[in-house]
């Protein structure tokens, strides 16, 4: 027997079986058991999503031959069996691209004259329908809201603005949503396991990552694994098959940038070019990769990265101001135009990528010329002064009284820092700035969270602090001994700090309030209501 495809072998073939639409199933199924099926249906939504699909499964429902209508087709029927198949004399798949004309439709409206042949419903299913005319769509007008009886109307486009309004109207549409990073893999393991194929899990987030909401593609990329033909698939072996670059070499990028290397990111640049890496899709990743290290400054959960990669995120990200992000973005961006133009693409990216490595110089001209705009004194780096030559032992009595000043100004710090016996949380909530202005040079993203913890119980210099945000906990529990250890330097003690999560809870809000409730929440207008013979509705 012929090989058959993933997309085909592990097509759905139930409503439970369609990924990430329950909100468009439980309409249908509720329409086939309440009998309040439509006239024309409109599927929208991207590649890949189940639109076809599921308008076979909505067309067997109506037609099984065993308690038909009903919301679990048996799939063993003749009917359920054709329509499978795709050749049911009831269920009729047309292709919108190659039937674009009037004489199209005239023909199918005098098919529509003729009665379904063993089954309750005749059905049209027409796929791309955006791409029919408009003098076809307008043909088709009235026989879709008047159609014959027993006569359904399936329509599926990925464009659904290039459908008239007209014929929307006389539709019930369904919106399809794109498939979910996680939908995707416990699609693919589930696969993985009935075939008996060993698969690395961070291949299978590559895989379905790349599919960019699509199980069909997904499935197809599977495809193309699978005929890599190894006992275990890495993710080195993904990577490698599609070309993909590793979020390593992103990291890699952006590290050289905030050192000002721009010998190190020609390099990087060079070896992924040598690999027969697309310079395009090259520049589209790096382009998500910060976009995704935007996101996570933000504090906004990215499904799309995995959690081996956001704590190295998360690091890479205290390097660089929003601003300097979006101005990488910026060059990125108008490069991959540039590149498309261009009969040298290596040198456009080798200009692009020399120029965002003097990212500081060129913000600093930026500042110049919005100082000069607005008439603010322009603050220049000092110059370093030149070293004389001094002889030996003038040189040694010159150490010897520098190091007699800096023990001077160390006995000064060590007098001015507190001497406390005991911390309270009086002194702590004093200090709290200082401390994260300390973490923030070392930890700039931990500072940030840890300004927003609370104080929730101090005893024997034992601090428990409290975080509303998991992301922020997860850090905060990690960098505690070093939080610890500034609190001790702080404080002259020896202090121990720990982190615990707290769920925000929100307040129950009552909508209807009576007398004994309004009393309970608040007194005076209680009073007042009383007072004034105020009427509650």
């Amino acid at each position: 027997m012929a090989y058959l495809i993933l997309a085909r072998k592990y097509r759905p073939q139930t409503f439970d079986e369609v990924y990430a639409q329950d909100h468009i199933t439980k309409i249908l199924k509720n329409t086939i058991e309440m009998d309040r099926t439509a006239q024309a249906y409109l599927f929208t939504g991207p590649r890949g999503v189940g639109k076809t699909s599921l308008a076979r499964i909505f067309a067997k429902s109506l037609n099984c031959l065993n308690d038909g209508p009903t919301t679990t087709p048996c799939n063993v029927c003749q009917n359920c069996t054709e329509i499978t198949q795709g050749n049911s004399s009831d269920v009729i798949e047309i292709d919108g691209a190659s039937n674009t004309g009037v004489e199209d439709i005239r023909d199918l409206q005098k098919e529509l004259m003729y009665a379904p042949s063993n089954s309750r419903n005749k059905i049209y299913i027409i796929d791309e329908v955006h791409m029919l005319s408009k003098n076809a769509f307008n043909a088709l007008l009235k026989t879709l809201e008047e159609p014959p009886e027993n006569i359904v109307f399936i329509f599926a486009t990925t464009e659904p603005h290039k459908v008239i309004p007209t014929i929307i109207s006389r539709c019930q549409r369904f919106d399809f949503n794109r498939i979910p990073i996680p939908a995707i893999i416990d699609r693919l393991n589930s696969i993985c396991k009935i075939d008996e194929v060993s698969i690395d899990p961070e291949a299978l987030f590559a895989i379905a990552k790349k599919a960019d909401g699509s199980m069909r593609d997904a499935l197809s990329l599977m495809d193309q694994v699978l005929a890599y033909g190894k006992d275990y698939i890495s993710l080195v072996d993904v990577l490698s098959i599609f070309g993909i670059v590793h979020t390593d070499v992103f990291y890699k990028i952006l590290v050289s940038i905030s050192e000002k290397n721009a010998s190190n990111i020609i390099k990087f640049l060079h070896d992924i070019l040598e690999k027969g890496n697309d310079i395009q899709e090259f520049l589209n990743g790096m382009l998500d990769y910060i976009r995704n290290l935007l996101l996570l400054k933000l504090e906004i959960e990215i499904p799309t990265i995995s959690d081996a990669n956001r704590k190295q995120m998360l690091e890479i990200s205290g390097k660089f101001e929003d601003g300097d992000l979006l101005y990488i973005m910026t060059i990125l961006i108008k490069t991959k135009m540039d590149i498309k133009s261009s009969s040298n693409p290596i040198l456009v990216a080798e200009m692009a990528f020399i120029k965002i490595s003097r990212l500081t110089e060129l913000q600093s001209l930026d500042k110049l010329i919005d100082s000069i705009n607005t008439g603010k004194p322009i603050q220049l780096q000092p110059v370093p002064e030149k070293k004389t030559i001094i002889p030996q032992q003038q040189e040694t009595t010159m150490h010897e009284k520098t190091e007699e000043v800096k023990s001077d100004i160390q006995k000064e710090a060590e007098q001015e820092k507190p001497k406390i016996d005991k911390l309270t949380v009086e002194v702590v909530e004093e200090n709290f700035e200082d401390i994260a202005k300390v973490l923030s040079k070392q930890k700039p993203i931990v500072a940030n969270y840890f300004v927003k913890c609370q104080i929730r119980n101090l005893s024997n210099n034992f601090l428990h602090l409290a975080s509303a945000n998991s992301l922020a906990y997860d850090m905060l529990k990690d960098e505690k001994e070093l939080i610890s250890d500034i609190f001790s330097k702080h404080f002259n003690l020896k202090i121990k700090v720990d982190f615990t999560l707290e769920e925000v809870k929100s307040k129950k809000v009552i909508t209807n309030p009576t007398l004994d409730d309004i009393k309970r929440e608040s007194p005076t207008i209680a009073n007042f209501i009383e007072d004034t013979d105020s009427i509650i509705n």
